[in-house]
């Protein structure tokens, strides 16, 4: 099962929280419970962090944040490792395409954006540098969640765009600025980056579809238009080549293998690994290592 924080902490009465459409400010105190777990959000995300060590992996890289440090993930699945040593304790900020859009395409924000081209950029996470001034904005948010009904949504909106400000003015952000635009120029992320950077986890296909803003019909027949193909087929296939390549490529065991291709079952995926290569993992490792 595959964590999904955002409608977790979004629909959770227990955490304290501002809520509105496109975005979610929200205090986690996380309790030590399980080492190594996967989520994933609809919504990009910062997160900042009060307390305790968590690492984030991705198939490129890994980033690990300790007390005081923050990150700019963009919205899909991650890997996460936590530690034992304290609980983990964070600040997290989820906003959507809509809102990232409108707050880097508005007249006050286009002055600090000019001259900065929206760049591709491989990165799913990009680190933010923590500033004095940004540092004591994150802290400010606890005074008004604190006093969060008195608290109009306008202010917390503004508040959060100026966190944003805060952020893209540090010129050793500019990774953080460039993601931004990107986001905001290509209306969030198309559907082959989101099936791309995303098809190695064991998410429903109703939750690719929120991962491209879509309902599941439409996303059902634009996939089909792309891909020529079906969803459920076009995943079993990437994920088989994918854990070839794994195989052929790592020293890793094929349980280990199974599980980061997104199966979740060992039994079928050496059957459809059979299926589709003709021989099953082990086999395939020990045939085609040898002649290699």
């Amino acid at each position: 099962m595959i964590f999904d924080s955002y409608r977790h902490f979004r629909d959770n009465p227990a955490y304290n929280k501002f809520v509105d459409e496109d975005y979610l400010i929200v205090e986690f105190k996380c309790p030590i419970e399980a080492e190594n777990f996967k989520s994933w959000s609809e919504c990009h995300y910062i997160t900042y962090v009060l307390s305790g060590k968590k690492k984030w992996l991705t198939p490129q890289r890994a980033w690990t944040l300790t007390s005081g440090q923050s990150i700019f993930a963009h919205k899909g699945a991650y890997l996460n490792q936590q530690y034992f040593e304290e609980d983990f304790c964070v600040l997290m900020f989820f906003m959507t395409d809509r809102f990232i859009k409108n707050f880097a395409l508005s007249d006050l924000e286009a002055e600090v954006m000019q001259g900065i081209a929206a760049e591709p950029n491989g990165d799913l996470i990009e680190s933010i540098e923590v500033s004095e001034t940004l540092e004591t904005l994150y802290h400010s948010f606890f005074g008004y969640l604190k006093q969060k009904e008195r608290i109009p949504k306008k202010i917390i909106e503004l508040k959060f765009r100026e966190m944003l400000l805060n952020i893209i003015s540090n010129p050793n952000n500019g990774a953080v600025r460039h993601a931004i635009l990107d986001i905001a120029h290509n209306d969030g992320m198309g559907l082959t980056k989101v099936m791309e950077e995303n098809f190695f986890y064991n998410l429903s296909l109703e939750e690719f579809a929120r991962l491209s803003g879509k309902s599941l019909s439409t996303f059902k027949r634009d996939f089909k238009n792309t891909y020529h193909n079906t969803p459920g087929r076009w995943l079993t296939e990437r994920r088989l080549d994918y854990a070839r390549q794994m195989l052929l490529g790592t020293g890793a065991a094929v349980k280990e293998i199974c599980y980061d291709c997104g199966f979740e079952n060992p039994s079928h995926f050496v059957s459809a690994f059979r299926k589709r290569f003709g021989q099953t993992p082990q086999a395939i490792r020990k045939t085609e290592t040898a002649t290699a």
